[in-house]
């Protein structure tokens, strides 16, 4: 199997402080992906973690997995290894296909794929506005996928309220990485815009591990380009129209297993997406319209260049094109000054062609619908007690209908203490390639799951404090795993019996002088599959591979001046396993990744009102380690830079 991961060079755990403090600060602090509308945090019973865009210019040299990876309960495997790849995102130790990416609300995937989930490579740091990451099932809101939480990447707007802005960066760091970004950005009387180009480029190193030091695997290079554009427009009192596209185009060198170096392999990925947005605000609330389309072209392994090297040959290649549609329509209606109602419909259509080595799948089969609608009732600031009750109806073309519900109760006291609890249940359809591809199953059911969250946070009046523990639990039905068989086509996709997840996560901010921040979280996660052989035997056994039980990060930032800014951070990851293919005797073997230790440092400085420079190092200790077994990760790196806003 190919493998290896997306990730630029450089940089510290500062991210994770700011993050915090940004994210949790107040209990007042507006957010949208809780309810699919504005409003205060302390009116939702929802683990909803904001990084704002102060955090995000505060990581100018980083990638959007880096400073995801270092949020409680969120596992990126992979970032730390070599541009170039997928990255696997892991929210409360489910499947990477059961977190949702969004991009401004909207669902985003990539129909070819196995599990569907959207590339975040796909996204430049410098192009997103801030990130909220909302946990615990979301499946009336956003339908299948987001049984363990979603990711809404919402993408910058403007930047300049003048008619003309301009924002640049550049830096530049180990393994020969550089990157910029420009945008030119305003506001014109009813208009606002920003046009943005960024570009990453790497030498890289070798994604493979060489055990022997002397086999003289190859660097493996990465080079991307990335434009994006957003138009928002005032058409008459009340009505709100925006534009959106993006498109992405990156090219990794990358190896063919672990332990085994590839000279010619390479990837193309290939995204495009457009979308319009419709905003109408009236006395009593709102109605938004969505419509997004979303094309991924994605070629692997190119023969058609000429290896170089007649001792590597791989004969395997393949095109992967996928297009996802969706379309939705919502209402937000203000029924009392403590009672509010969403309702909405929403509809996903996905496609994809897929042209490998081994066959051709046409669109014809691979091809797949899903309808839904939904409503749910929000009571607010009745006397310290909030909660929100929904239901979902979901059709799909090729398995039939499911019904989802969620009850979100929490209670505030004395604008300090929170307590919140989550009861819900969620599903994942089944992805078109794990219904048609040569591996397929139509027979196949979705992966039902019902979760449980409780917990309590804490902030004090003079905002020094913030404590937030939580506590979930979660059983999933019917599992979608990959079954192997001994004719072929070796293997078929099918449903287990049943998975169970739960874990702990606790952050906390502490601030015990204005220029000091100490900021630490700690998340445990542990689970279990359940299944019952033909002779009616049950078994269970760990399998949340590549997901550590135990991870800690920590970080204290010191504001020296108004221009100068340092931090140093400590992240400290508990062992985990791998699953591992021995070409050797053929056999799928387990094996240990050993735990470890990252110590990173961070200093800005602002050498003039519109002119920041900066520098990130990582890793400082040179630790060795590897988060995918059989590959390399990063050892001592960093990048250095200077960002202009005029």
């Amino acid at each position: 199997m190919k493998r290896n991961f997306f990730i630029v060079a450089a940089v510290l755990f500062s991210g994770q402080l700011q993050a915090q403090i940004d994210s949790s600060k107040t209990l007042d602090e507006v957010v949208f992906t809780a309810n699919k509308s504005l409003q205060k945090q302390s009116t939702t019973g929802k683990v909803l973690t904001v990084i704002s865009r102060h955090t995000l210019e505060n990581n100018t040299g980083r990638t959007l997995a880096q400073v995801l990876n270092e949020q409680a309960g969120v596992v990126i495997s992979g970032a730390q290894n070599p541009l170039g790849g997928s990255q696997f995102v892991y929210v409360r130790g489910a499947a990477t296909a059961s977190t949702l990416i969004l991009i401004d609300g909207v669902p985003a995937n990539d129909a070819s794929g196995i599990s569907a989930q959207f590339d975040i490579n796909h996204f430049a740091i410098d192009q997103v506005e801030r990130v909220e990451i909302l946990k615990g099932s979301q499946s009336v809101l956003y339908g299948s996928d987001a049984v363990a939480g979603v990711i809404n990447i919402i993408t910058k707007k403007q930047h300049s309220n003048k008619p003309v802005g301009f924002t640049a960066n550049i830096a530049a760091g180990t393994y020969g990485t550089v990157k910029g970004t420009a945008a030119i950005s305003g506001k014109l009387k009813g208009l606002t815009y920003n046009v943005q180009y960024s570009k990453l480029s790497s030498n890289g190193f070798s994604a493979a591990e060489d055990t022997t030091g002397k086999s003289n695997f190859d660097k493996d290079g990465f080079n991307q380009d990335l434009f994006g554009l957003n138009v928002s427009a005032t058409i008459a009192k009340g009505w709100k129209l925006r534009l959106f596209g993006q498109y992405d185009r990156y090219k990794a060198d990358i190896d063919d297993a672990s332990f085994a170096d590839d000279k010619n392999n390479s990837i193309e990925n290939k995204n495009l997406q457009a979308g319009i947005s419709s905003l109408f605000e009236f006395s009593k609330g709102s109605v938004t319209v969505n419509l997004n389309v979303n094309n991924t072209d994605r070629l692997l392994d190119d023969l058609r260049n000429v290896p170089d090297d007649p001792n590597d040959y791989d004969p395997f290649n393949g095109l992967y094109k996928g297009k996802s549609i969706f379309a939705e329509a919502y209402s937000n209606l203000n029924l009392h000054k403590n009672i509010s109602l969403l309702i909405g419909a929403d509809l996903r259509n996905q496609k994809a062609n897929i042209k490998t080595t081994y066959g051709d799948l046409g669109e014809d089969s691979l091809n797949a619908t899903l309808v839904s609608g939904y409503a749910s009732v929000l009571l607010k600031s009745l006397g310290g007690f909030n909660a929100e009750a929904g239901g979902r109806f979901s059709n799909h073309s090729e398995f039939g209908s499911n019904v989802t519900y969620s009850f979100n109760p929490s209670y505030l006291i004395n604008q300090s203490f929170k307590l919140f609890a989550n009861l819900s249940s969620g599903f994942r359809a089944p992805t078109i390639y794990n219904l048609a591809s040569e591996y397929g199953n139509k027979q196949l059911k979705p992966e039902k799951s019902t979760s449980f969250e409780t917990g309590v946070q804490y902030i004090n009046k003079k905002n020094t404090l913030n404590l937030r523990l939580a506590y979930f639990n979660r059983v999933t039905k019917d599992l979608i795993v990959f079954n192997p068989l001994f004719v072929p086509p070796y293997g078929q996709y099918g449903n287990a019996d049943k998975q169970k997840d739960n874990g702990l996560e606790l952050e906390a901010v502490v601030r015990p002088a204005a220029q000091w921040s100490i900021t630490a979280n700690f998340a445990f996660v542990d689970g279990n599959i359940e299944t019952t052989s033909p002779t009616g035997k049950d078994t269970s056994f760990y399998n949340l591979y590549r997901r550590p039980k135990h991870i800690i990060n920590t970080t204290v930032g010191y504001q020296a001046s108004k221009k100068l800014y340092a931090s140093v951070g400590f992240r400290a990851v508990g062992k985990a396993f791998d699953q591992y293919f021995n070409p050797t005797t053929f056999a799928t073997e387990l094996k240990e990744l050993r735990s470890y230790h990252n110590l990173d440092l961070h200093v800005s400085y602002m050498a003039h009102t519109s002119v920041k420079v900066f520098a990130d190092v990582r890793n400082i200790t040179n630790q060795q380690y590897a988060e995918t077994f059989g590959y390399n990760s990063r050892k001592f790196n960093f990048i250095a830079g200077v960002a202009v806003n005029f």
